[in-house]
């Protein structure tokens, strides 16, 4: 069912290129569920706003903020059923010209993750970036090298992601690929590799389709040694 969710995803996008004339816009509001393999669900409301208005032009609508150096404020609430406790993060990104700096503060019942990232756009889309994280229930900070680019190949663009993370000797990698059918529609992959003993690699997909011209579903799968995660994802822009 989970594939046959994708594919119909997939198809629609071809059946309804092009219909979609992008909007900009200066605020994004979202609700997620999520479902952890039946043994948790989470349900969660965000909403970003943007310094300034975020241009569409020319661009894939998922990537639009990223491209045009948009700084950003985000607050999100999250529920999770089965451990019947709330979270919340509050996050934001800032562009001084080609220099990116990013902060955020998570916390789930009383657990908190102070995050900080510190970047540079090498050329326009892409940026590379250090970061450290400093979780609560961690003995030690994880320190993170990382890259993001998103290319134009002759009118279809690409995203690809990348993170090195290491936490006291412990080390891992998480890549991410995502290809545009269009402006309004991305088909990804997601992979997550760890040299802690008896991790297992972690492997996913992902779809975003604009299904209007501010609206957006999206949708995410992965699985780990037969534990399976799914959400989805619905936004508005304003």
């Amino acid at each position: 069912m989970k594939k046959t969710t994708l594919a119909i995803a997939v198809a629609s996008s071809f059946a309804f290129a092009g219909m979609a004339q992008a909007q900009d816009y200066q605020v994004e509001v979202g609700a997620s569920y999520l479902d952890m393999d039946g043994d948790e669900t989470i349900l969660m409301l965000d909403a970003t706003y943007y310094l300034e208005q975020v241009s569409t032009s020319a661009k894939p609508l998922a990537e639009v903020a990223f491209l045009g150096r948009n700084s950003n404020l985000s607050l999100s609430f999250s529920n999770y059923d089965e451990a019947d406790v709330n979270g919340f993060s509050f996050d934001g990104e800032f562009w001084f010209d080609d220099f990116y700096v990013a902060v955020g503060y998570d916390d789930v019942d009383g657990d908190s993750d102070i995050s900080a990232r510190l970047g540079y756009m090498l050329q326009d889309g892409a940026l590379v970036y250090v970061g450290i994280d400093d979780e609560e229930f961690a003995d030690e900070n994880t320190y993170i090298l990382g890259a993001k680019y998103v290319a134009n190949l002759g009118g279809n663009f690409v995203n690809l992601e990348g993170e090195l993370l290491t936490n006291d000797g412990d080390n891992a990698i998480a890549l991410a690929a995502d290809y545009f059918v269009n402006h309004e529609m991305s088909i990804g992959l997601r992979v997550e590799e760890s040299d802690v003993s008896g991790v297992d690699t972690t492997w996913g997909v992902g779809a975003r389709y604009f299904f209007m011209p501010n609206m957006s579903a999206e949708l995410e799968y992965t699985t780990q040694d037969s534990a399976n995660t799914i959400g989805f994802r619905l936004a508005a822009r304003f």
